[in-house]
């Protein structure tokens, strides 16, 4: 499968990078010089303008800014008869898109930071005119740059909470874990190091074994041990609570800003 890649900065280069194992071929566009030398020197092909890019490719990648959307799809509606697109556009709505380009078969997806290293969290809704065959193609071959999951395209807000800004609220985490460890006389280098392993095999141990996390806690937790004055501050401080609205009020400030 030929895929071009319209934008080639954080996302559209990380992208490029996962992708690059299972596509045919990889042709960037991007109107900085810059950035189409970085992509050359990365190995991919460039195009001199969106026409050539278009015809060489099977699946378009929309990975510009909002700003920029507009004009490049309404540029590209007479030339992109029944290709493929994929936007990571943030706000874009399939709606939206369907305006500027006309009823073309169209994926709104929403990646996260991790793409940058193949693990990703990425939702996508599809258009009615994605075939099944498409979407599971689509499937394939992305996830080699993480996780997929098809939503509700009403629930890319949410999304955007947990899984976008989400990495975020982790690194607050592992940063307050980090300087706990450092008052507790431990080096910034071996605290850090004891953050991230733990983080990491927490999670490896909840996604390959299962369970809730609230029963895992009670493994960790021996009654009357050293684990539960911790969960009781905790608690006490209204930590899941705050974890909850925090996801809220990012959800509200993505709707405000769509």
């Amino acid at each position: 499968m030929n895929v071009g890649i319209i934008g080639y900065g954080n996302m559209g280069s990380s992208f490029a990078r996962g992708l690059k194992e299972k596509a045919s071929r990889i042709v960037v566009f991007d109107i900085t010089e810059e950035k189409l030398k970085k992509a050359l020197e990365d190995g991919f092909g460039v195009a001199k303008d969106l026409y050539f890019l278009v015809k060489e490719s099977q699946w378009i990648l929309l990975a510009v800014k909002p700003k920029d959307a507009k004009s490049v799809l309404e540029n590209l509606k007479e030339v992109f008869e029944d290709r493929l697109l994929i936007s990571i556009v943030a706000g874009l709505s399939i709606g939206t898109m369907e305006s500027y380009l006309g009823k073309k078969k169209i994926i709104r997806a929403m990646p996260n930071l991790n793409v940058a290293v193949q693990k990703g969290v990425i939702a996508y809704a599809c258009n009615s005119e994605v075939s099944q065959e498409e979407k599971e193609d689509v499937v394939k071959v992305f996830s080699s740059c993480g996780s997929l999951y098809e939503i509700g395209e009403e629930l890319m807000n949410a999304f955007t909470a947990i899984a976008g800004s989400g990495p975020a609220f982790v690194f607050k985490f592992l940063s307050a874990l980090i300087m706990a460890g450092i008052r507790e006389g431990f080096s910034y280098e071996t605290s850090r190091g004891i953050a991230i392993d733990t983080v990491l095999g927490s999670c490896e141990l909840l996604k390959r074994w299962g369970g809730h996390p609230e029963e895992w806690i009670t493994k960790v937790a021996s009654p009357g041990g050293t684990t539960v004055e911790g969960i009781k501050v905790l608690e006490n401080r209204g930590f899941s609570g705050i974890v909850i609205e925090c996801i809220e009020k990012t959800r509200e400030k993505a709707e405000k800003l769509c």
